[in-house]
């Protein structure tokens, strides 16, 4: 089995023990600092493009910060995918619409079509040539002074790889049971890219509940043109 067919079946696996519920009465947070930028990444946007959404977390609460904005999601895992649509459907957030696929689905949309981009936990689970095509075909859908919202992993130390029992591919990529998991580089070198895409308004590091490591979290303006 290919090594991308592994990685979707495992995502399938862990979002099948997901069951869909109404979000109406559940406050959805992470922790202020996350919280705090996704508000300002709301209060800045009104269409947004959640690309890797998985269960669909993030632009849920996006969602239910500002009902009356506008969302699309996609990811590969079609059990992801499943989960998303019936929760939304539970939660009457009809404004919101999920789809299977990559970024190949990305040619569906228009130019400047969307005025935020959510980014959550891809770039860094995804090769340097795959990083870049991604991103070039996200940029072309966000529209000039669009925002861009990016979580990436913790930097590991090497002790915490082997902690979490990957194995080094290349100096930068890391597989666990043959599925790439982790492609770690420095916050300068994502700060340089992200450059490239905009200016960083926002940039901060925060821990999950149940994480110790430190998370990063950058908020992206793009240029004008």
């Amino acid at each position: 089995m290919k090594a991308y067919d592994r990685e979707k079946r495992l995502w399938n696996e862990v979002y099948s023990q997901c069951q869909p519920v109404d979000l109406r009465d559940i406050n959805l947070t992470v922790e202020p600092g996350f919280d705090g930028v996704l508000r300002e990444f709301g209060e800045k946007t009104s269409r947004v493009l959640d690309f890797g959404c998985g269960t669909g977390d993030i632009i849920f609460q996006y969602m239910q910060n500002f009902p009356e904005k506008r969302g699309v999601g996609i990811d590969e895992a079609e059990n992801g995918i499943t989960f998303a649509k019936e929760t939304a459907k539970l939660s009457h957030y009809n404004r919101l619409h999920f789809f299977t696929g990559n970024s190949e689905m990305l040619d569906d949309f228009e130019d400047g079509e969307f005025d935020g981009i959510i980014l959550s936990n891809v770039l860094d689970v995804m090769p340097e040539q795959v990083d870049k095509i991604v991103l070039k075909r996200l940029d072309r859908v966000l529209a000039p002074r669009g925002y861009w919202f990016i979580k990436l992993n913790p930097y590991y130390t090497p002790k915490e790889i082997l902690d979490l029992d990957y194995k080094k591919k290349t100096p930068h990529l890391y597989e666990e049971d043959g599925i790439l998991r982790l492609h770690q580089e420095t916050t300068d070198y994502w700060k340089q890219i992200f450059e490239t895409y905009g200016s960083i308004e926002r940039y901060m590091e925060f821990v999950y509940p149940w994480q110790k490591d430190l998370n990063r979290l950058f908020l992206v303006k793009k240029e004008s043109h």
